[in-house]
């Protein structure tokens, strides 16, 4: 019978570079905003900001997974914890600023995709395909718990391993054929040089076929996607449920280490630029709200028809203060005047 003890001590031992607290609330804060700003024009820089950061924290744990793996530093529990992770929440180093498109940043960026998808992929499948002995402390792995659908399962279980190994091997090929096309349809197409051209129309004041302003129609609130919300919803919480239905303390096998030391607090700071973001944005949105002074309908409609008048010919109402203009010469009107039309008082030939 294996023993499940580390150092002397009952059950698996603490791992803070992987699932320390800061991890999991970088984790759970990306994961809703991601999930609950709206995808429309308007928040392009917001959405950028906020898939940097779940790509480059996704990648720093897919490195530090693959090391700890090759060292047997990784216990299963963590191994499952950063799996998770991964898979939900996504893995790459994409650009933030917008450039100007061209064959070879196209190359680079499906090549660094590549090499995540492959990376990412490889990495999981040796997790799933070795789950019986995969890690540092084999002997605890029988009894690492994964909650699937708020049911614990044992996560050595042969269905667990065998729907997983299926999901990956699909995820990658569709991953795969979806680069392929992109590829296809940006080089075959010439749809670089066509991208070009729409963000030069749009920066020009969107005028055109493919230069109008998009709107979204009823608001924002309506472009919100539910099934992100509920996607990201449901990874937060299975991972929440994992960890303390694990943790050693309820009636788990794993030493939880909640301590804020170094790098959970840099892990918590690193979601501040993504917060920023999104404050600036809504901070935007509502100054140009207050900011608009629409004109009324109907004294929209009379301006210009005064404009066009000849000034003699204008009844003026006085409002307000007596400090107006009237055809660029200052006046100070009556209550009430009316200017008729000049007549022709020419005489008449007989």
């Amino acid at each position: 019978m294996s023993i499940c003890e580390q150092d002397g001590k009952p059950g698996i031992a603490s791992n803070s570079d992987v699932a320390g607290i800061g991890i999991r609330v970088n984790f759970y804060v990306t994961m809703l905003l991601l999930a609950l700003v709206p995808k429309m024009p308007e928040t392009e820089e917001v959405l950028a900001a906020l898939y940097s950061n779940a790509g480059l924290s996704g990648l720093g744990l897919l490195v530090t997974a693959i090391v700890q793996t090759a060292t047997r530093q990784l216990s299963l529990f963590h191994a499952i914890f950063v799996f998770h992770i991964l898979f939900f929440l996504g893995i790459g180093a994409a650009p933030m600023g917008k450039y100007k498109w061209s064959r070879s940043r196209f190359i680079i960026g499906v090549l660094a995709q590549l090499v995540a998808v492959i990376g990412f992929t490889g990495w999981a499948l040796y997790l799933w395909v070795h789950v019986k002995d995969y890690g540092s402390q084999v002997g605890c792995n029988d009894k690492v718990k994964y909650v699937l659908m708020f049911v614990s399962v044992r996560a050595t279980k042969p269905w667990v391993r065998d729907s997983w190994i299926a999901i990956l091997v699909a995820s990658a090929v569709g991953l795969l054929i979806r680069f392929g096309i992109s590829a296809v349809y940006r080089f075959t197409l010439q749809e670089v040089e066509k991208t070009d051209k729409r963000e030069e129309e749009g920066e020009r004041g969107g005028k055109g076929e493919e230069g109008e302003g998009k709107e979204s129609k009823g608001g924002w609130y309506f472009d919100m996607d539910i099934l992100s919300l509920l996607w990201a919803i449901y990874a937060t919480v299975m991972l929440e449920l994992t960890v303390r239905r694990n943790d050693i303390q309820h009636g788990g096998i794993v030493n939880i280490d909640n301590a804020w030391a170094f790098g959970q607090i840099l892990s918590a700071v690193m979601i501040i630029a993504s917060l920023n973001e999104v404050v600036h944005f809504f901070l935007g949105i509502l100054t140009h709200n207050r900011t608009r002074a629409p004109t009324p309908p109907a004294e929209a409609e009379e301006a210009p028809q005064e404009a066009e008048r000849d000034p003699a010919t204008v009844t003026y109402q006085s409002r307000g203060r007596p400090t107006y203009r009237l055809s660029g010469k200052a006046a100070t009107p009556p209550t009430r005047r009316t200017v008729t039309e000049s007549r022709d008082i020419s005489p008449r030939r007989a």
